[in-house]
């Protein structure tokens, strides 16, 4: 188990877990923050749960948090997209995961795809739409072609995310992913394989861990369902690539951490075409800690149970 502070002064450190707040994704932080709260080593740490409710309500002000670390167990808008940060960051609160401004561009995928390709990784073409303005982009939209997937710029798991096939559905798709955001991203799909890796800093150096390979049982991608149902779909650690293929994902997932500026730890998703070219899809600065989340699990092939996991993240917080 490493060190932390706790033991060096004799003292536990206190920790507060965020979890919860308004998101589209409230219900998957609850869990993470659970999984959080039930395997801090409660011997180093004095923890304390936050939930804050889909309306941002706290159980006490930001300003007034008593802790060493605000543990955020928060995905999606306002966990990661730079909103909480900024707030923490305010109240001199330190916290996990990466800093504001990684946080804002990692969450908005199109942004971050056009930073990434400045330093070689390539994402699927797409254009993409905002409320209000959706006449600026058909003209590129139909030099995508078919099939299509159709997602909000900014949320993860998946949601509001649809792969379109027929012309007929696609204003449908884009509607609909309107309902959860202001702005549309309209990608070309590729069929290929998933694959995600997680990156995790430790000691000073930035380091990728086994990836996973992800096959839905049943849904056409890994889509909310199959990411947060037990036995959705088969996750394979590491998968069956040759080594060179490995180290390919492991240094992409390395270069789109270091690039976008993120700290501590990330998941990067990426698909792999049937000649074996690689697709940057996005970043995850807060990936998910349940129990079927995919960091966790890497973590465990490369020797890192659940606990030191979190001890390495907080340990990662710079006061």
């Amino acid at each position: 188990m490493i060190k932390s502070l706790s033991n060096i002064f004799g003292r536990k450190k206190k920790i507060v877990v965020l979890m919860g707040g308004p998101s589209s994704e409230h219900e998957v932080s609850l869990w993470t923050g659970k999984m959080v709260l039930k395997h801090l080593d409660k011997r180093a740490y004095q923890v304390e749960p936050i939930i804050i409710t889909k309306d941002n309500e706290w159980p006490i002000k930001p300003k007034d948090l008593d802790c060493d670390v605000a543990f955020i167990a928060m995905h999606g808008e306002y966990g990661e997209d730079g909103r909480i940060q900024s707030l923490l960051g305010k109240h001199n609160i330190p916290y996990t995961g990466s800093g504001q401004k990684a946080s804002k561009l990692a969450m908005d995928k199109a942004l971050a795809s056009k930073a990434l390709e400045k330093v070689g990784l390539t994402s699927p073409s797409f254009v993409t739409f905002k409320k209000g303005n959706m006449k600026v982009s058909w003209n590129n939209l139909l030099k995508l072609g078919l099939p299509v997937v159709v997602k909000p710029v900014d949320l993860g798991s998946s949601v509001g995310t649809t792969i379109v096939r027929t012309i007929g559905k696609l204003a449908p798709a884009i509607n609909d992913s309107l309902q959860y955001s202001d702005k549309v991203m309209v990608q070309k799909y590729i069929k290929g394989r998933e694959f995600t890796c997680s990156v995790i800093e430790q000691g000073g150096k930035t380091s990728a861990l086994p990836p996973t390979e992800i096959i839905p049982k049943k849904q056409k991608f890994f889509d909310f369902k199959a990411k947060y149902t037990p036995g959705a779909s088969r996750e394979i650690t590491p998968p069956n690539l040759p080594k060179e293929l490995i180290q390919l994902i492991q240094d992409k997932a390395v270069l789109a951490h270091k690039s976008l500026g993120c700290s501590s730890y990330s998941r990067v998703d990426f698909l792999m075409d049937k000649d074996n070219r690689v697709y940057f899809l996005e970043v995850n600065t807060l990936p998910g800690l349940t129990k079927t989340s995919l960091l966790p699990q890497a973590a465990k092939k490369a020797g890192i149970d659940f606990p030191k996991l979190l001890d390495i993240i907080i340990g990662n917080v710079r006061n």
